[in-house]
């Protein structure tokens, strides 16, 4: 088997470039789906709403 120096480099973009991207990935697509202030206030105040109401079997 040959080694040549191309060989090297595609290992080093695999291993560092693969997490990089998965990490910003990630990252955008986690602060998209973050809730707004509507939807926020909403939770909050169904949450208020059901406070003791849930039933443990």
């Amino acid at each position: 088997m040959e080694w040549d120096i191309a060989d090297g480099w595609v290992w080093a973009l695999v291993v560092i470039g693969g997490p990089l991207l998965i990490g910003i990935f990630m990252f955008v697509y986690g602060r998209r789906r973050r809730l707004n202030r509507v939807e926020r206030e909403a939770a909050r105040e169904g949450t208020r709403e059901n406070w003791g109401k849930e039933r443990i079997h």
